[in-house]
């Protein structure tokens, strides 16, 4: 195996697991080994996200500027930086990912995103991402670009491609009905703390949520339409409410003949989020009274929110015990209609993936991941670390959902078997009922 090379567009929680679990990864490799190098825009983010990472600092340098921008329109001047790199991931956020997938295509090199610029009316006109903009540019280089990785997006919709790879191969005709798609976000503190970015979080949660039904793209007002759900191996039933993720998009995209496709999300950070909602506080109107002043109650709230507290101060919340306990589930629903001949079976399918050892996490290079941003770190850097070293050549933009079919079973297993030693549990349940 050739030595590998990363090259990260901004630092974060998440970016701050995948890097880590990339340099484990590498490690194992008899020969090669990997180095990294990271963009960023303040160094002050350094010590607060790699203050448990001594040995990936060690092969790893940073690049500083003051704009992406900057590097976008003089690629030659930082060609020290990036020549022979392997991999260029967008690790900051959705608007740059075009800009560094140029960039990667100017370095011949493959690409990785975490997300998507959805919440916009664009897309619920195109039905299309952006970075499926440059297919054949990436093609025709022999490059890749995988996009939308992470735990929910990335191994849900990996686990859900399997799935229907494995019902291509029966002897019977297997039709999927509908995918619905569920996720629990659950914390325990003595005080308020965010998984994630709470502006990012209002802006999503404040769009209207969109599916599909009876193929037809449909969408609610937030946090209507609510349900009961029952996670595995989660005491209790939990509200859960339609949200839109690029899951939505991107699995009716791969998979049109399937007529419905919805997605919620639950957890007491979403009833944070809720409460706010239902008291007008992410409201996009002006205040009375203040116009002029171009501040609307949303940005107004976004302010002063408490922020997304940094990985030092999480990893003291952890070993204070001020944070109890948290869980993560994201499960996917699957309805089959099974046709035995004439006769028609009807069952569901569950799959799913579950991380509830967060606070084993402590006292590890990854102490100060939120329990959202580990398994959606080490989703990432699973998914795309295999797909590098596996011999089978892939070209052009690549949802995670394509790569069961496109490296086969072999390859899925031991993805799988790694997520298990990374302490994120995998699920597969089935039931039957009667058909006609």
């Amino acid at each position: 195996m050739n030595h590998l090379k990363f090259v990260f567009f901004g630092v974060g929680a998440v970016s701050s697991v995948m890097a880590q679990a990339l340099f484990e990864l590498s490690s194992k490799m008899k020969e090669g080994g990997a180095t990294f190098v990271f963009v960023v825009r303040n160094p002050s983010v350094i010590q607060k996200y790699f203050f448990a990472h001594d040995k990936l600092l060690e092969v790893s340098s940073f690049l500083e500027t003051s704009e992406f921008e900057n590097i976008f329109s003089n690629p030659l001047h930082y060609e020290r930086y990036f020549n022979d790199a392997t991999v260029f991931i967008n690790a900051s956020i959705p608007a740059f990912n075009q800009p560094i997938m140029k960039l990667a295509l100017f370095f011949k090199a493959h690409y990785a995103d975490l997300a998507s610029d959805i919440y916009s009316h664009k897309i619920l006109e195109t039905l299309a991402f952006e970075q499926e903009g440059l297919r054949e540019e990436f093609e025709k280089n022999a490059l890749c670009a995988l996009i939308n990785l992470g735990i929910s997006p990335g191994i849900t919709n990996l686990l859900i491609g399997e799935r229907i790879e494995h019902f291509h191969n029966l002897p019977h005709k297997t039709k999927i009905k509908k995918i619905e798609i569920f996720l629990l976000e659950d914390i325990r503190s003595k005080q308020l703390v965010f998984s994630w970015s709470p502006s990012v979080a209002i802006e999503e949660l404040s769009f209207k949520p969109a599916f599909f039904n009876e193929n037809k793209l449909q969408r609610v007002e937030p946090f209507s339409n609510d349900l009961s759900y029952e996670f595995p191996y989660f005491k209790g039933e939990v509200d859960v409410y339609p949200v839109f993720q690029e899951e939505i998009i991107s699995l009716k995209q791969s998979y049109p003949d399937i007529s419905e496709i919805r997605m919620y999300v639950g957890g007491n950070e979403i009833e944070l989020m809720k409460n706010l909602y239902q008291l007008n506080l992410l409201s996009h109107k002006y205040c009375f009274g203040y116009e002029d002043s171009q501040a609307s109650i949303n940005t107004i709230i976004k302010e002063v929110i408490p922020k997304m507290k940094s990985p030092d101060v999480i990893a003291f919340y952890v070993k204070e015990k001020i944070i109890k306990a948290a869980q993560f589930c994201a499960v996917a629903e699957l309805s089959l209609e099974i046709c035995l001949g004439e006769h028609k079976v009807h069952s569901n399918e569950l799959v799913g993936v579950l991380f509830d050892s967060y606070l084993d996490l402590a006292n590890t290079p990854y102490a100060g991941a939120t329990y959202v941003s580990y398994p959606t770190g080490i989703g990432a850097a699973l998914t795309l670390f295999y797909t590098l070293v596996d011999e089978k050549k892939m070209y052009g933009v690549i949802p995670s959902e394509k790569l069961p079919a496109l490296f086969g079973n072999t390859w899925c297993e031991m993805l799988k078997r790694e997520l298990s030693i990374y302490k994120i549990g995998l699920f597969h349940l089935m039931s039957q009922s009667e058909g006609n």
